[in-house]
């Protein structure tokens, strides 16, 4: 029993013995240049439960007017020219050009609200000294310094043509599921690149413009449309539509496309009809269909007998319809020549049923 007892004590030493020395480090390493530090107790744990402090952020006050550029202006004479200058174009160094265009298209009146409201680096915030009202006043001033009267006017004029048909004559959306551009919730988030975008690509059933209208009717109109939000009106500038929604009163037409006309192709012409075919695709397909027999609702099917000879028969008022637009179409006749309006028309009539 003694001698089992001593095995059994000889093996544990030297179970002990080698496995310290396993653990260890061996001794010919060199000490580390940098020590372990010696860490800190924890002795305050924070909180969890309490909230994080909110970052700084202007609340959108809405005005139950449209803000008006002239009454901004009295409010931008008195608190921003000395830094950002008479014109708008910046005084000291670090001020914005607000007639700096490619600036103010990137931009949102929401972030000038935010700006005026809170301050901005060396810019102070207006939020104790100014309403809420009085802040949209002078973000809309400020924002017409990236415009003209003269633009504007030929805004209300495309947009009559290209857009009332659809948003209505006074911005608000004629037809289910268009933007209403009077309401400053849904416009004051949107850069003029944004609906640049949207005017130029098209979106749902609205077509694309790019082939419509040309670079500067699509800025122009753009600009325009904004005003249906807020009242552009300066006392130094004559033209602009004195309120939201007052467009001037238009003169009879130069140019009024007669109805009388007739076709200037064969109706079985194959090579009118032919390029016809490839320009309706283009400019027609997505409301008419691909095959002409009506994408859109309330579009007229054209492989039906009955629309097919109503177009043979009466070319003339067709023609006009297509040139100067009709209800909710938008006019082709600034993008299409007659040729290529005649073509269309051609391959229309060709789609009916015999």
């Amino acid at each position: 029993m003694v001698k089992r007892n001593w095995i059994l004590g000889a093996i544990f030493t030297l179970i002990i013995f080698y496995g310290v020395s396993a653990c260890a480090p061996p001794a010919n390493l060199p000490t580390g240049p940098t020590p372990i530090p010696t860490l800190i107790p924890v002795t305050d744990v924070p909180d969890i439960t309490k909230p994080t402090q909110a970052p700084s952020f202007a609340i959108l006050s809405y005005p139950v007017r449209p803000p008006s550029s002239n009454e901004g202006q009295s409010i931008y004479i008195e608190n921003c020219v000395d830094c950002h200058g008479e014109d708008g174009s910046g005084a000291v160094p670090g001020s914005r050009n607000f007639q700096d265009v490619d600036y103010m298209r990137g931009e949102t009146p929401a972030n000038f609200y935010a700006a005026v409201t809170e301050g901005r680096g060396d810019m102070p915030g207006y939020n104790d000294t100014l309403t809420s009202d009085e802040r949209w006043d002078v973000v809309f001033y400020v924002w017409r310094h990236s415009t003209t009267a003269s633009i504007l006017e030929h805004g209300d004029e495309v947009y009559a043509k290209s857009c009332a048909s659809c948003h209505g004559e006074d911005g608000s959306g004629e037809l289910l599921g268009s933007a209403n551009f009077t309401d400053l919730r849904q416009m004051d988030q949107l850069a003029p690149r944004d609906l640049y975008l949207t005017v130029t690509q098209g979106r749902g059933s609205m077509p694309a413009m790019q082939s419509l209208l040309t670079q500067d009717d699509r800025w122009a109109v753009i600009n325009y449309l904004r005003t249906f939000s807020y009242d552009p009106t300066l006392p130094q500038e004559i033209g602009v539509a004195s309120s939201v929604g007052e467009t001037p009163t238009e003169g009879p037409s130069e140019t009024a496309c007669q109805p009388d006309q007739t076709n200037q192709f064969e109706w079985d012409d194959s090579e009118a009809i032919f390029d016809g075919q490839a320009t309706y695709l283009i400019q027609c397909a997505m409301c008419h269909g691909p095959d002409g027999s009506g994408g859109l609702p309330n579009t007229p099917d054209f492989t039906t007998a009955e629309i097919s000879n109503a177009l043979i028969e009466n070319p003339g008022q067709s023609y006009c319809s297509v040139s100067e637009g009709i209800g909710v179409m938008p006019a082709f006749g600034g993008a299409l020549s007659e040729d290529e309006l005649w073509q269309v028309l051609t391959f229309m009539g060709s789609l009916g049923e015999p």
